[in-house]
């Protein structure tokens, strides 16, 4: 289904896919973390950060979807908040493999958006759906042994939304998941100003044990680089699971007082919150479903990314949170 210029139309794009062959490359050293302004120096920096003269540009975010009717009505109120353009922002939907309400209520949404005032309605709202007819082993979807089948399927569904929803227009590139549940109004001017060509903010739970959550925010270390040279090359690497440490630092684990404009290189991404100047897909650099690095979908994304001379940049002061009880919601 897409929303444009007040038309309204619903594509559903099953049909069969193939398989992806496995293949990987080697890497190099541990990136070099900047240091931080001093409490003395933040405010001052802050000011010149945010003084400079700022132009929004035509936003795609892109969310992909599976039974995730329980989470619809926040998203819809957090992508409410953002303070950015409404007209400059388009929102993409891939649903798949689902049984409960989802498209209904995107499909209400984007009716709704119809009715809105143009400075207050998005750009466009566009729902595919494709069932990929993912079957994993009958085990708890976040278990260690499933993560790097389960993380390939999820890139191989990034790339068919990406491929069905990215325009010539289109400046920037948000992957935002479903449940991601409140963050400030202001994020995406802020990691937009530190101009890098993929940027990710921190991802906490949402309560108020400061808990952290994307451990795919990461880089590598002396250690963690020591670790993966005798590993096979096809060997994929998974966060936070105590049956493999990976020796890396965490971004959840970088202190975040030191404010929005404080940014380090990250070697690994997760998808909570993702910024990517849409350039960056179309020179190629995409959701590999084969080991990159050890590394596969977002995480994968990033190594790519780095081979190709791209910037990837994490902001621990910047947080977004995300539901504690999506447990049960597979994306």
């Amino acid at each position: 289904m897409e929303m444009a210029g007040g038309q309204v139309t619903f594509m559903n794009l099953n049909r069969p896919d193939d398989g992806l062959e496995a293949s990987t490359s080697r890497l190099e050293t541990a990136p070099i973390v900047p240091t931080p302004p001093s409490e003395e120096e933040k405010s001052k920096v802050e000011a010149e950060f945010f003084g400079k003269p700022f132009k929004p540009e035509p936003l795609l975010i892109l969310t992909p979807v599976k039974n995730a009717a329980s989470h619809l009505e926040p998203y819809f109120r957090l992508i409410d908040s953002l303070e950015y353009p409404k007209n400059l922002i388009s929102l993409a939907f891939l649903v798949s493999d689902t049984h409960d309400t989802t498209i209904e209520m995107l499909q209400d949404y984007a009716d709704r958006q119809r009715h809105l005032p143009y400075k207050k309605r998005l750009s466009s709202v566009s729902i595919y759906e494709k069932d990929f007819k993912f079957i994993l082993p009958e085990m708890d979807r976040h278990s260690y042994e499933i993560q790097p089948l389960r993380r390939s399927m999820m890139a191989r569904a990034r790339n068919y939304l990406l491929s069905l929803a990215l325009r010539p227009h289109h400046v920037w590139t948000l992957w935002l998941d479903v449940d991601i549940v409140r963050t400030t109004p202001n994020i995406l001017e802020t990691l937009m100003r530190h101009d890098r060509d993929i940027i990710v903010p921190n991802c906490l739970v949402d309560i108020d044990a400061f808990w952290g959550y994307d451990k795919n925010n990461w880089l590598e270390t002396t250690e963690s680089l020591d670790f993966i040279r005798d590993l096979e090359q096809d060997f994929v690497l998974v966060e936070g699971y105590d049956e493999q440490p990976t020796y890396r630092l965490h971004l959840i684990d970088v202190a975040t007082h030191h404010g929005p404009t404080y940014g380090i290189p990250l070697n690994g991404i997760g998808g909570t919150f993702t910024l990517v100047k849409s350039n960056v897909h179309r020179a190629g650099a995409n959701f590999p479903s084969f080991t990159v690095d050890h590394a596969v979908e977002t995480e994968g994304l990033a190594r790519m990314a780095l081979r190709m001379g791209f910037e990837v940049w994490g902001v621990p002061g910047v947080i977004v949170y995300h539901d504690i009880g999506s447990s049960g919601v597979e994306h």
